[in-house]
């Protein structure tokens, strides 16, 4: 009997400077077509596809209804994948061209389409691209935590990767409007600008599967190796997966609190470019200065964050940087119409605390994992960041649903003055509400119980059980008798007893 690749202890790999860079790289692409989505979409929708707000919010909540199945779901398949391309690398090689195709068509709504028709094309074509987008997504996000499992050496490959996602949403929120400006109409623009966007992150996405490799530690198993014995049956086993991930507290904690982060930062995402075209009178040119300039602060604010998370437990690093956020956000409330420098300096707030959630979340997401395994015996990877991944664009669709209901409410009219009530929506949405959102993350972070010297005693406890396993399995790979006496395993794995008598060691790493 051949010991599965997957029951081995992942080392603590110290990753080279070309393969941070190469995983980097993703990053890039992905946030780039994220970054025009959160900024862009409900205003192209809006004020260019000249749909109905509580329409085109509809139809977007289509996709994430969806969501609710799909992350869970593709979350399990990535686990249970074999393939000769690695467990995870597998869906970039063969997803980099689809999303590159679906990325474009979002933009593309044809001119003079019913409500109707333009609900079923938006619902259509955001409901695909999200598939795709999860298709990539997850097994990207998922390779960080099987690549090493050193505490610091995750920070600094989160780190590389939010610069890159920092360049992405650069490009996605600064280069879009411009592109647009250059074309002929808007309406071009877009769909010209969106189009070079899906092909710039099939690219992206093309140069990880190319540059990085899963350690073979993590399960990388070939499709003719042999399947586990008894295995469970798929909808039972994705129940049970489900339930066991749900069960880890310090990965509930977490998700829940980078839920509301992520909402309220979607909300000032979503409503940023009414405020500054009609609170602050502005024009259209004046949003990719203001992003560039919040960004430009996110980007060198990421590299005093690694040295404070360095220092620091994480989620008090985190805390700060939401605290910074919250001060500029409630700022942005009393801004009026004209006082564009006094934007600048919140934005600059703002930016410093952005870059706290730009890297600190992601570096805490592997360690909840570790803590999983130790929990329950085994280790599913994409399960968690499935789930992780369904919040996350939960809170970011529902941010955008609101800020369209708000719209609505408030009797928003596109591409004129607006009323005083529609002004007291966009400024609620834009400073008030992400405050409130980001100050109820603050005690779930506070409660998070995994330090840098916890961390170290899960790790220890999984590498101590790792040898103990394979001695286990090569002695009843020798001996013909009962499994059941002459194995020996962790006191916080679970028994799972086969109809022969054994216990299916393969199966649960």
């Amino acid at each position: 009997m051949t010991v599965p690749m997957n029951m081995q202890h992942t080392p603590h790999i110290r990753l080279s400077l070309g393969t941070k860079l190469g995983y980097a790289v993703g990053n890039v692409g992905l946030q780039m077509l994220i970054a025009a989505m959160s900024f862009l979409l409900m205003i192209f929708y809006t004020d260019v596809a000249l749909v109905p707000p509580a329409v085109a919010g509809a139809a977007l909540l289509v996709g994430k209804v969806w969501d609710t199945i799909n992350d869970p779901l593709f979350g399990w398949l990535t686990d249970r994948t074999r393939s000769r391309h690695g467990r995870h690398r597998v869906y970039l090689i063969y997803g980099a061209l689809p999303l590159a195709v679906v990325a474009a068509a979002v933009w593309m709504v044809p001119p003079g389409l019913s409500p109707w028709a333009a609900f079923v094309w938006i619902a259509v074509t955001y409901t695909l691209f999200d598939t795709v987008m999860t298709l990539v997504q997850l097994p990207y996000q998922a390779m960080a935590a099987n690549m090493t499992q050193d505490y610091d050496e995750r920070t600094s490959l989160t780190a590389f990767a939010s610069m890159g996602a920092l360049l992405g949403f650069f490009a996605g929120s600064v280069f879009m409007p411009l592109l647009v400006r250059a074309a002929p109409d808007a309406r071009t623009g877009y769909a010209l600008a969106g189009a070079c966007f899906g092909l710039a992150a099939g690219v992206a996405v093309a140069v990880v599967a190319w540059r990085v490799r899963e350690p073979a530690t993590t399960g990388d198993l070939s499709p003719t190796a042999p399947n586990p014995p008894a295995a469970t049956p798929g909808w039972t086993s994705v129940r049970s997966t489900l339930l066991a991930t749900l069960r880890n507290r310090p990965f509930v904690m977490l998700v829940s609190a980078a839920g509301l982060v992520r909402l309220g930062l979607t909300l000032v995402q979503a409503s940023l470019a009414y405020f500054v075209i009609y609170q602050l009178q502005g024009d259209k040119g004046d949003l990719p200065r203001f992003m560039g300039i919040l960004l430009a602060v996110v980007g060198v604010s990421l590299f005093v964050w690694k040295r404070v998370v360095d220092r620091w437990e994480k989620n008090l690093a985190y805390i700060l940087g939401l605290v910074f956020c919250c001060a500029g956000l409630v700022a942005l409330y009393w801004v009026g119409p004209g006082q564009q420098a006094l934007v600048t300096g919140i934005l600059v707030v703002v930016g410093i605390g952005m870059g706290a959630h730009w890297i600190v979340p992601f570096a805490m997401v592997p360690d909840t994992i570790d803590h999983g395994h130790m929990q329950a015996g085994e280790r599913q990877t994409g399960m968690y960041y499935g789930l992780y991944g369904l919040v996350d664009k939960l809170a970011r669709t529902l941010a955008t649903v609101l800020v369209a209901g708000m719209l609505e409410l408030t009797g928003y009219v596109p591409n004129v003055a607006q009323s005083a009530q529609a002004l007291q929506g966009i400024t609620a949405m834009t400073g008030l509400l992400p405050a409130l959102c980001l100050v109820l993350a603050i005690p779930l972070l506070m409660a998070y119980p995994i330090t840098r010297a916890r961390h170290a005693d899960l790790v220890r406890s999984v590498g101590a059980a790792a040898p103990a396993e394979t001695a286990s399995a090569a002695a009843v790979a020798a001996t013909p008798v009962r499994q059941s006496e002459h194995t020996t395993r962790p006191a916080w794995e679970p028994s799972r007893t086969l109809p022969g008598g054994g216990h299916d060691f393969a199966h649960s790493r």
